[in-house]
């Protein structure tokens, strides 16, 4: 037996060799490929045609599995958002935002809640934050500028804002009171 165990592999036909049991090609295994192939990119079509249906639609329908982000894809009808806040004035009449930590949490999104819950409540809950702003005003060195707190609900041009008009189109104050001297 010349060559040993990898020789008898080798010419008898075994794993490296040429036969159907020894991993050579198989009768038909081509066209099995193909068509394996075929499906795979047929499937792959089909999901990707899937996937852009919705671009097709009409009306079009905002769903998954692609979104067409309607609210920031289509027009406005109009570009104003109103916004609830306390604001700072000075003594020449100045004013400028208070920061949400001063309104009462460092979260924007709670200190707006507080601001649209006391506005909501009355001019009593309004006139109570307006005071309770006032004083945590009053401790910062930062805000020494600041003679009174507003807390007002302005209506802003969203679009011209952005390109510099910072001014309110439209403000209703719904409480001022004054800051302590430090």
């Amino acid at each position: 037996m010349g060559g040993g165990a990898a020789g008898g592999l080798l010419a008898g036909g075994g794993a490296a060799g040429g036969g159907a049991a020894g991993g050579g090609p198989r009768p038909g295994g081509g066209a099995r490929l193909r068509e394996r192939k075929g499906y795979a990119y047929g499937v792959s079509a089909g999901l990707v045609l899937l996937m852009l249906a919705p671009l097709f639609r009409r009306p079009p329908v905002d769903s998954f599995p692609l979104s067409t982000y309607p609210m920031f894809s289509w027009g406005r009808h109009d570009a104003r958002t109103t916004v609830e806040r306390a604001v700072g004035v000075g003594a020449r009449g100045e004013r400028r935002p208070i920061p949400p930590r001063l309104v009462g949490s460092e979260e924007v999104l709670q200190a707006k809640a507080t601001l649209a819950q006391s506005i909501r409540q009355g001019a009593r809950a309004a006139r109570a934050l307006c005071r309770g702003i006032a004083a945590r005003v009053a401790e910062q060195d930062s805000y020494a500028d600041v003679v009174a707190i507003e807390l007002r609900t302005d209506t802003f041009d969203a679009v011209a804002f952005f390109e510099g008009q910072e001014a309110p189109v439209d403000s209703k104050v719904h409480a001022t009171c004054k800051v302590r001297a430090r």
